[in-house]
């Protein structure tokens, strides 16, 4: 790590692997052999950025290093300031430590060569971070560019966009490194220390904990287990072998550390679709990425409402893409409903699109002078409107939750965002987690349900009676738990459907 050409670098590791430590003794050999190097480690609370302070302290006691440092400032931050000359020529370099409060927006006037974040999986707003701190190392001084290295060290935490930036060395080994380090390499820590670690950490999290393993959700709102029940395993290899002979049609479009972001199963004429939509502008994984989901929702409620198409795309900071995205999919799969979030800025976006775009996009024999598209049911007059917020907000949550709990809902496996998301998701947090999967999940739960007339105290039962029932493999399920035994007949079904 320390003498990596890579720039940007993310080390995850097990509980004491000597991370904080590691960065602060390279950040400041650097800063003592360069001139008027500047380091900042930045940390979610500032007393854990004073503890590499306090390391590189502790570990320059008694040395010849300690009469380089010039001083050492606890306030208004901690920050050391090494100090010597060589001849008549002064080198002076600093090293700071801060907390990322407020997005980290208070680092804004900040340059330097090395912008290290400690502890960065407990960042639930570590995109914003990323973007603020970033941008901070750039221009030059004294002649010398400078360094312009970003690094990022954490335990292995549930975050998105961390593991999204590690996996980013995959894609791009020339710009990124990404290491994975275990206790085990620590030999600071002696076998008496380990087995005492061991055991205070149960058996199945010792892969996170101990080896630096990626974690899966927590599964705050939503049961990982209910989510996993909704995976269908098989669909994603059928789509994607489909995709890769080029059959009209299917689409399947992998990014890395996002997972699947588009796929598509072509629609057939006997089959009942609804599309639901949140606008965005920015890219996956991002949050405020546009999202666009269609569900088969012809068997419903006897069969679960099955994902055939899926969007998780990249507006560029524009509204555009996803608008013409969603006009796309309504063209090919004439949903009987169609309805996007109207929510905070993106308040009557049906209304604009119907008023505006509606009558020059559909011309032809299936549309009427009016602001619509004729569906299996006739003609859907525009996008319905659904607010994502207040009371309706947790309306949506809870229908979502029920369909999901009910194994009412199924999608492939390999879309990894929706898993992510869903174990990952707070309400409590979702103003600063990426979360519009989970909205436009929450959205077609709730217009499927409402369109269906499904009695939720049913789908209560429903969910019970296939928890209860799932233990007695010798007892026939319900309706929805037969269907979570067929998936792959299922999968290959949504193929021969196609006209």
């Amino acid at each position: 790590m320390h003498v990596a050409e890579q720039r940007d670098i993310t080390i995850i590791g097990g509980f004491g692997t000597g991370k904080t430590v590691g960065f602060g003794m390279s950040g400041t050999v650097w800063a003592t052999i360069t001139r008027d190097f500047r380091f900042l480690d930045v940390a979610p609370k500032a007393w854990q950025a004073k503890l590499m302070y306090d390391a590189i302290l502790i570990n320059a006691r008694n040395t010849r290093f300690s009469e380089l440092i010039w001083e050492k400032p606890r306030k208004p931050h901690p920050k050391i300031v090494i100090r010597y000359k060589i001849g008549k020529v002064l080198y002076e370099s600093t090293l700071e430590f801060m907390s990322a409060d407020k997005d980290a927006t208070g680092i804004l006037s900040w340059e330097g060569d090395w912008l290290h974040i400690d502890e960065a999986g407990l960042l639930d707003n570590l995109e914003e971070v990323i973007i603020n701190a970033g941008s901070r190392l750039r221009g030059a001084v004294r002649g010398r560019s400078r360094l312009g290295r970003f690094s990022m060290a954490s335990n292995s935490w549930d975050n998105f966009y961390l593991w999204y930036y590690f996996d980013q060395a995959a894609a791009d080994p020339e710009n990124f490194l990404s290491i994975v380090v275990s206790s085990r390499h620590n030999k600071n820590i002696t076998p008496m220390q380990l087995a005492r670690m061991l055991a205070r950490i149960p058996v199945d999290e010792r892969p996170r904990y101990i080896e630096g393993m990626r974690p899966e959700g927590r599964g705050w709102y939503f049961s990982k287990e209910k989510i996993y029940d909704c995976e269908d395993p098989m669909a994603g290899a059928v789509i994607e072998a489909q995709a890769a002979s080029e059959t009209p049609g299917f689409v399947y479009e992998k990014l890395y550390g996002a997972g699947v972001i588009y796929f598509k199963i072509p629609p057939s004429h006997n089959r009942l679709y609804m599309l639901l939509g949140d606008p965005g502008i920015l890219g996956a994984p991002q949050r405020n990425a546009p999202v666009l989901l269609v569900w088969d929702v012809t068997r419903f409620p006897t069969q679960p409402a099955m994902l055939v198409a899926f969007w998780w795309g990249n507006g560029g900071g524009r509204i555009g893409p996803w608008v013409e995205k969603m006009f796309d999919l309504i063209r090919e799969y004439k949903p009987v409903f169609a309805g996007v979030d109207s929510t905070g800025p993106q308040k009557n976006m049906n209304y604009l699109i119907n008023e505006h775009l509606f009558k020059e996009r559909f011309k032809g024999k299936d549309i009427d002078g009016e602001a619509g598209y004729i569906s299996p049911f006739g003609l859907v007059r525009g996008i319905g409107s659904l607010d994502f917020s207040g009371a309706m907000k947790h309306t949506y949550l809870q229908a979502a939750r029920l369909l999901i709990e009910a194994g009412l809902l199924s999608w492939p496996k390999s879309v990894v965002g929706i898993r992510s998301q869903l174990t990952n998701y707070d309400p409590e947090k979702d103003k600063r987690i990426a979360q519009d999967i989970v909205a436009t999940m929450g959205m077609s739960a709730h217009a499927i349900r409402t369109w269906f007339h499904v009695d939720p105290q049913a789908l209560i039962a429903q969910s019970l009676q296939v928890a209860n029932q799932s233990a007695d493999q010798t007892r026939r399920l319900p309706p929805a738990g037969r269907a979570r035994r067929s998936k792959r007949s299922r999968a290959q079904e949504a193929v021969s459907n196609v006209a």
